[in-house]
């Protein structure tokens, strides 16, 4: 018995020196795969990334400015990400310049590919220009090979999530992040749709009210500015739910957002059954509203003008 215990603690010994070996072999070779590039490789690499990031940026605006999106909150905020990408490409090839060894700038590297990741979800959920999609393919290969040289995941991989304020983290294989993946029968990817039409939806709410109180003998009154602030607080409120939902890995911890969107968007409710603003206006603002009590079953919420709400 003596013998196979000692035969038993041996073979496990063994083993763990085998996966360990193999272990710091694969740190190794993703170190080797990385240093496979000269510091001049890399520094071309980065030229070539901030040509090709300021190139899509020019195709995307000029895509943008064609499109439906144009003049939107939407079309902010997708510009915006693209600026954040530009910004970090100039900030990595300036500390690559400072910085004596690549690991230095690691961070930077992580920052490019994370916003990346996340220009890359907005390229894959909706339809933009012919060159500015070419282009984009273009940039994320070199971001691509950028991936390789740090030895982090490429542009869309799984292990990224959006984390306001943070550089990229690892996602986390938890049962929890999973089961929050499809809540009450809704995947990620179909809330992602639905707060993107609510933006949309929005936008075009408010501008419809704007014209309807223009075209009002309530025109250059207190009251038309306390119904145009109401409505830029849902426009502010139904931005900031879309980016706390992309930037936070479950959907419990962005029900504030959420509860704060039905709020305001029941005092709406309120104002547009005391008054007449004729029938365009009323009739984007029922679309609009079928919208938020979507949202309203997704969070488990009080649908739009219930009595939760105060």
């Amino acid at each position: 018995m003596r013998e196979k215990l000692k035969f038993i603690t041996t073979s496990l010994t063994v083993l763990f020196a085998i996966f360990l070996l193999a272990d710091v072999g694969g740190a190794q070779n993703r170190r080797a795969r990385g240093n496979a590039y000269s510091k001049q490789q890399v520094e071309q690499l980065l030229e070539i990334i901030e040509e090709r990031s300021d190139a899509f940026s020019n195709q995307l605006n000029k895509s943008l400015d064609r499109s439906r999106l144009d003049g939107s909150r939407t079309e902010d905020n997708i510009a915006e990400r693209v600026s954040e990408l530009e910004n970090a490409t100039d900030e990595l090839r300036r500390e690559y310049d400072h910085n004596d060894t690549r690991g230095e700038n690691l961070p930077e590297a992580r920052k490019i590919l994370n916003t990346a990741t996340e220009v890359n979800r907005i390229m894959n959920t909706r339809n933009f220009s012919r060159q500015a999609e070419t282009s984009w393919i273009r940039l994320r290969a070199e971001l691509n090979t950028l991936a390789r040289v740090y030895g982090l995941p490429a542009v869309g991989a799984k292990s990224y999530r959006f984390v306001a304020g943070r550089n990229t983290i690892p996602a986390r294989n938890t049962v929890a992040v999973r089961r929050a993946t499809i809540i009450r029968g809704y995947s990620q990817q179909q809330v992602e749709e639905l707060l993107e039409r609510i933006e949309e939806r929005a936008d075009d709410f408010t501008n419809q009210l704007n014209k309807s109180l223009d075209r009002s003998r309530l025109d250059g009154s207190r009251t038309e500015d306390n119904i145009a602030e109401l409505a830029r607080d849902l426009g502010d409120a139904t931005d900031e739910l879309r980016r706390e939902f992309d930037h936070n890995d479950t959907r419990g911890e962005n029900l504030p957002e959420a509860q704060r969107i039905l709020g305001v968007a029941t005092n709406i409710n309120r104002l547009m059954k005391s008054r007449n603003f004729g029938g365009q206006t009323e009739s984007t603002w029922v679309t609009l509203r079928s919208e938020f009590n979507t949202l309203a079953r997704i969070y488990g919420l009080a649908a739009v003008g219930a009595s939760s709400y105060r």
